[in-house]
Parts: structure tokens; sequence; C-alpha cells
């Protein structure tokens, strides 16, 4: 059972959703102001916006593991509500990561009792951070704790296991940390050393936010990210009772229907569903996170933020985030 709302966005003569070329630069510069904004700070807890007297939100972490993209929600949610970015551990310094989901939402659920020690708690997922969300969730039901919303953003549960985390996928990953940051995404599949690769285009570019970390970080990056969707590939969630809003890319090949369907097990009250002209791992570029702040600002109960009606989304490419909503590589 859900409820829906639905933003339709501009189409062509043809009826093809237009979307201008040159806005497909749109996804590195955001990132690249990310990055800057966000000071390349990897603290476990992120204060993306601090003060307010609303309900705080805690955005888990995307599939690399930081929080910097969800600075793009703040203009678009009422100023009331602090923001808080959840971020994954080996990302900041050498450490264990978690062996699974449930070991990472145990450790979050601690963060976020440590930032605010009562409820009612409200969350914030996008693609693989949905999952761990989630599992968030659960864990603080599990504890007693009241859970006031969960927004699950364009994910599934179960993710499938059609791409690999072996190291004949190793170009992909490297590749994918090179867009999510900003940069060129240059690493092709028979690149004889990935990393390498990898390293090369951040030193090459000096000014976009990463050139100043040690090789040690950088590295980094492709393992926590490898880590992070081999647990969520092997989490079985359970059910958590709390509100759940979905956010739903209808760009993407699967339908709206089937992913809130494949929810059902796993909440126990009717799914909010808000649908987002645009695909997946075009979320949280200008448009489409204009919809969803006024969606989720609805539901914290804060005021509209004006100039929040969203026009058609800025395409990019992202061929690992296309993976979670769709089960195949974007190519």
């Amino acid at each position: 059972m859900t409820t829906r709302e639905r933003e339709d966005g501009p189409v062509d003569g043809s009826g093809v959703k237009a979307l201008p070329a040159a806005e497909e630069f749109a996804w590195a510069r955001q990132r690249r102001a990310d990055i800057r904004r966000a000071g390349g700070v990897l603290d476990l807890v992120l204060p993306l916006r601090e003060g307010g007297a609303g309900p705080a939100l805690f955005c888990a972490p995307p599939l690399v593991g930081a929080s910097w993209c969800y600075l793009a929600l703040l203009p678009h949610l009422a100023p009331e509500h602090p923001v808080h970015g959840l971020q994954l551990r080996g990302l900041r310094r050498p450490e264990p990561l978690p062996v699974d989901l449930a070991e990472a939402a145990r450790d979050f659920a601690d963060q976020i009792r440590l930032t605010q020690p009562h409820g009612p708690y409200h969350l914030f997922g996008w693609s693989i951070g949905g999952n761990t969300a989630h599992a968030i969730a659960e864990e603080l039901e599990r504890r007693g704790h009241e859970v006031g919303l969960l927004v699950i953003g364009d994910t599934v549960p179960g993710l499938p296991n059609s791409l690999s985390v072996a190291d004949d996928n190793l170009w992909l990953v490297c590749d994918f940390v090179l867009r999510e940051l900003g940069y060129q995404p240059v690493v092709e599949p028979d690149d004889p050393d990935p990393v390498r690769r990898m390293l090369e285009v951040v030193r090459g570019r000096p000014g976009l936010g990463l050139h100043e970390w040690p090789d040690r970080q950088l590295l980094a990056l492709p393992h926590v990210i490898r880590n992070n969707l081999a647990a969520a590939q092997r989490h079985v969630p359970g059910r958590v009772r709390g509100p759940v809003l979905f956010l739903s890319a209808t760009e993407d090949e699967r339908s709206t229907e089937s992913k809130v369907a494949s929810w059902d097990d796993h909440v126990s009250t009717p799914v909010d569903v808000v649908e987002v002209d645009c695909l997946h791992e075009h979320m949280l570029l200008p448009a489409p996170v204009a919809r969803i702040g006024a969606a989720i600002s609805a539901r914290l109960g804060g005021p509209r933020v004006p100039g929040t009606n969203p026009k058609s989304p800025e395409p990019t490419a992202g061929a690992l985030e296309s993976f979670i909503a769709t089960g195949e590589p974007r190519t």
C-alpha cells in the first residue's frame, strides 16, 4: 500500500526528456564544490548543518562512503533542521572495516546516539545509503528507540550480485571514484594498473579537492567501496516499524511499483512514495534534490522552502550507482 506524488519534467518534440548536453558537466562541478565545502573531512559524523530547533536528519553514505554529497540537500530542506552526514570507517585512517551491514548499522547507531541522545530519529540514505539507513533504523528500533522517519532513496533490499567486487572489476571501482569526486573518469577495462591510473588523474589535477591527500587515503577509497558493496549484497534486512518515504527515480528501467514492492517484507507501515523524474545517479543534482528536500521537509514538519519546484534533471554517467538501481552496470 502506497501513497504517491509525481512530478513530470518537460519533454522534447519526440516525447523524450530534454537533457541539454551542456548540463553533463554539472555532476563533476557539484562534486568538486561538495569536496571544497566539506573540506574533505572524513569524520564518522560530519555536521553538514548545525543549529536549529527542528528534528535533525542523519544521512547514511552512498557507495563512495563519504556524505559530502548531501550538502546539495541543504538549500532545499527547511533551515530549522540540523543535518549530519554519516561516513564509513577506513577512509579517515586505517582500521578494520565492517564485515556486514548490520555491523556498520550498530556503529552508526552508536554515533547517532552520541550526537543526539534522545529520539525520535530521522534517517535518509540515497542508493546504498538507503540500505544502510534501513539497517540503522532496524538497529535503533531494536534498542527501543523511535524512528520518526526513514527516507529510502531509490534502492532495493538484497542487492543483486551481478556486479562482482573481484579484481577484474577494479577498473570500474577506480573509474567510479574519479567520477564521484569530480574528476574525469578515464580508467578503461583493459588498464593494467587501474589504481595507478586513478592516482595519476588526481595528482595531475591540483586544486580539484583531493590533490593534497596522501596516497594511503586515496588508495583506501576503492577498498572501502568494494567492502561497502559486498556488505550490502550480503545483508538480509529485517523489518522496521516507523514511517517510510521512498524516493523513486523514474527514468531507470525498474518500475516504481516493483522497487516499492521489494520492501514489503521489511516495513510495517504504508510507504509514502515521491517519484523524481531523473536517473538514479542524478537524484542529488539541483532539480531532483529540490523536490526531495521539499518532500522531506514536509514530513519533518518544516515549512516549504521557497523555489523548490524542480525542473528537468541534469544528465551524468554513473555505472556503479546505476547498478544499484537496476542490477546492471551502465555502459
